[in-house]
């Protein structure tokens, strides 16, 4: 591979998976790469940890079968023998009782929708996922769109609920377009042979992925990662045509820089340059965020036998019960059960400021209603993470408000998962971004 970058000093703000994966293309282009991340780990969202001594992911995830730009990382790392798709099985929890939702069938079945209700609800389905043209529902609220196509009661049964878990106070501010990107990424990745849907693991989760990534750069000798390294000071030095950055009280220049954190944070260390593009920061500054609270844990005795879990009951302390080991297997765990509870929820919410002790007792109280048969004695270890600028508030007219990857301030890119918009954020998009990223420093430089 040609070094179009050789000699370039880039210096990569944040070790989430846009960030390993820019860098890692960057090194092989010749670059010196530095990885400024704030936190004592890389990964972002998808980081890794340990239950019962095995390696998962501190926040769920999988892989879509259409998820072709982590499938051709994988093919680069040579890890794609680590993936295996497995039957996936979703459920929906609505007024103290289990549905299975996994089907046609299924969707027939769901008795607290009126039989036609349930024809209506599987007819939407089928509409948007033949909808080619997304833009359209671009400009209608996910909450008006289902409500005048799907009924009332499909909407306030089926989708409400999951919208209010997703997006909480924003619930009815979302637009049609981003649920109809999480419908359809859904339904592609169906299996013939599976009969249903198919989600990817990768063997040692996805750390090994992010372990992979790391070698790669540290082994390149044009890549380091500085971790627990927050900077507070970035600024353009015209006469050299570089990029001052502050790093623990010592200054140090690089001649590009691309940021991959939120737009909160970024607006902060791009801050003196407002005056220059106000409405860049206006658009920054237009996009909420919500944070995420993950309560990770396992357990001697079988919860459920279903994977995935919407819960649709009003007011709900959670959005996602999720069981890891009835889609992987238990093998790995010990014979034992490992389940993930997971919320995204506003700043100042009580679940961000309570203790994990608080949090799990009351999210423990929760599960033990819906699932009579859960024993809290069975909890052989938990972990509670918490996640800031977690979910971006996909509202009306968000593609209006999504920043250039050029910031006001020169030779500095911004990068998150923002401008993803209409899919949702995920480690495909972050990897495909991180691919993008490094093209396009590529082809700035090689001008140069």
């Amino acid at each position: 591979m040609a070094e179009k970058l050789s000699g370039k000093n880039i210096a990569i703000v944040g070790g989430g998976f846009t960030g390993l994966t820019a860098a890692y293309k960057m090194t092989q282009l010749g670059a010196k790469v530095t990885i400024l991340e704030a936190g004592s780990v890389v990964g972002g969202l998808a980081s890794g940890c340990k239950i019962l001594g095995a390696p998962v992911e501190k926040a769920y995830h999988f892989l879509y079968k259409t998820d072709r730009h982590m499938l051709r990382l994988l093919d680069e790392l040579g890890l794609r023998d680590k993936l295996t798709y497995y039957k996936s099985s979703v459920s929906t929890y609505y007024n103290n009782q289990l549905y299975p939702m996994m089907n046609p069938m299924d969707l027939i079945k769901f008795s607290p929708l009126k039989f036609n209700n349930r024809i209506r609800a599987g007819l939407t389905v089928l509409y948007l996922q033949r909808v080619k043209n997304w833009q359209k529902l671009a400009k209608i609220t996910a909450m008006e769109w289902l409500t005048k196509f799907a009924g009332k009661e499909v909407t306030s049964v089926m989708w409400e609920p999951l919208l209010r878990g997703k997006f909480d106070l924003y619930f009815d501010k979302i637009t049609m377009s981003w649920l109809w990107g999480r419908i359809k990424q859904r339904v592609d990745s169906r299996d013939r042979k599976l009969k249903g849907e198919a989600l990817g693991y990768i063997d040692g989760g996805f750390a090994t992925i992010v372990n992979e990534l790391v070698r790669k750069i540290e082994t390149s000798n044009l890549g380091s990662i500085e971790l627990n390294t927050p900077i507070s000071m970035l600024k353009h030095d015209p006469k050299s045509n570089t990029v001052k950055i502050m790093i623990k009280d010592k200054i140090t220049n690089f001649d590009g820089v691309l940021l991959t954190v939120s737009c909160n944070v970024a607006e902060k260390l791009l801050g003196t340059y407002k005056n220059s593009n106000p409405d860049y920061f206006e658009r920054m500054n237009s996009i909420k965020y919500l944070d995420a609270a993950i309560l990770l844990f396992a357990t001697d005795k079988p919860i459920t036998k279903y994977y995935w879990h919407n819960i649709n009951t009003p007011n709900s302390p959670f959005v996602v019960f999720l069981s890891l080991t009835s889609l992987i297997g238990c093998d790995r765990f010990q014979n034992k059960h490992v389940y993930y509870i997971g919320d995204y929820i506003p700043h100042d919410h009580i679940h961000i400021k309570s203790s994990e002790e608080e949090l799990t007792d009351s999210w423990f109280k929760s599960l033990q209603k819906m699932f009579p048969d859960f024993d809290r004695d069975s909890v052989l270890e938990k972990k509670v993470f918490r996640f800031k600028d977690a979910q971006q508030i996909v509202d009306l007219g968000y593609e209006d408000k999504i920043p250039e990857h050029q910031t006001p301030c020169p030779e500095v890119y911004l990068c998150n998962f923002s401008q993803i918009y209409p899919m949702d954020r995920g480690t495909n998009y972050a990897v495909r971004d991180g691919f993008r990223m490094a093209e396009l420093f590529e082809k700035k430089y090689s001008q140069s």
